[in-house]
């Protein structure tokens, strides 16, 4: 009898299974409690081009649409990402905060605050359509890039009109001067002004290597580019004479902070000077590699590095970031 019960059981078993999964999927619905995964705040495939600071803030854009910000000058960092993951090229802040990045085939993105992300595409050519840089600049935010894009917007970037020259020559980047001049570095070693608002532009050619940025303090001017070119003005522009070359790399930035001098660019180049006129000696600070390195920012806390690598740069100390305080 009880083998006769136990050979039943064993031909139902089978069946029993199938019964129980079958109920399952029917009258059991099932749940994820999902976990969080923490996106690293760099990612091995980065690569940063620009930087912009308002106050404490600040913010550091690159390539697959990566943003980093920081709240608290560098003591912490969030990591977003801009919708369609392009190339970021260039960043710019308002006086009141309006942020706008711009990047590859003419993309433009632009919030107030922690407002969603609004896209538009400005109108450039179809062969080489790379925004490079932007700022604000007297009331105004300026973009440049290849062929010859330039365009205006208003202070809330909602507006742009194109202010094109009509050359076929890719501009840099575009920065003020004294009195709210407008500057264009751009290939061929030339230099663009407008002291109307860039309805007007005179150009002038210094060499024939790519200058890729400028810079101000007062009236002294110091310009900077490909193959270790670099000139200065003493009359804000007016006149240029080239100085003693210091460095065959490629040059990427130039800025002033309380009075030094500091050029980057290519392959770990890294030079300061208290007079631009005169010898600029290569800084090597411990940590610094010999990466490129693409921005120098001015800040109120020193000089923000950017480009493979994230630091600021202060008297004679590189601070690499992101630090162990991150978000």
């Amino acid at each position: 009898m009880l083998r006769h019960l136990l050979g039943w059981v064993a031909r139902l078993a089978p069946w029993m299974v199938i019964g129980s999964l079958a109920y399952a999927a029917v009258f059991i619905k099932p749940s994820v409690n999902p976990v969080p995964l923490d996106q690293p705040l760099l990612e091995r495939r980065d690569a940063f081009f620009d930087g912009a600071a308002l106050g404490e803030q600040l913010w550091i854009v690159g390539q697959n649409g990566a943003l980093l910000s920081s709240p608290d000058a560098g003591k912490s960092w969030m990591r977003e990402e801009l919708p369609e993951r392009g190339n970021l090229q260039a960043i710019a802040i308002s006086d009141q905060g309006r942020q706008v990045v711009v990047g590859n085939w003419g993309r433009l993105w632009t919030r107030q605050g922690d407002e969603p992300w609004q896209s538009q595409d400005l109108k450039v050519s179809d062969l080489a359509g790379k925004l490079l840089s932007v700022s604000f600049i007297g009331g105004h935010f300026w973009a440049v890039g290849e062929m010859g894009a330039l365009f205006r917007g208003d202070a809330d970037a909602a507006h742009w009109e194109p202010m094109g020259t009509g050359d076929d020559v890719t501009f840099n980047s575009i920065r003020a001067g004294v009195e709210n001049d407008l500057w264009i570095a751009a290939e061929f070693g030339r230099l663009l002004r407008s002291r109307d608002g860039g309805v007007t532009w005179t150009t002038e050619e210094l060499g024939s290597e790519s200058l890729r940025a400028l810079a101000f303090e007062g009236r002294t001017g110091v310009a900077v580019g490909n193959q270790g070119q670099a000139f200065i003005s003493h009359d804000g522009g007016d006149s240029w004479q080239s100085l003693k070359p210091f460095t065959r790399e490629h040059l990427f930035d130039v800025a002033v902070h309380h009075g030094e001098w500091l050029a980057t660019g290519d392959r770990g180049a890294l030079f300061r000077t208290r007079s631009p006129s005169a010898t600029w000696q290569a800084w090597t600070p411990e940590g610094l590699d010999k990466s490129y390195h693409s921005r120098l920012l001015d800040t109120a806390d020193g000089v923000v590095l950017i480009g493979h690598q994230l630091g600021l740069l202060r008297q004679d100390d590189l601070q690499l970031w992101p630090g162990e305080q991150q978000q």
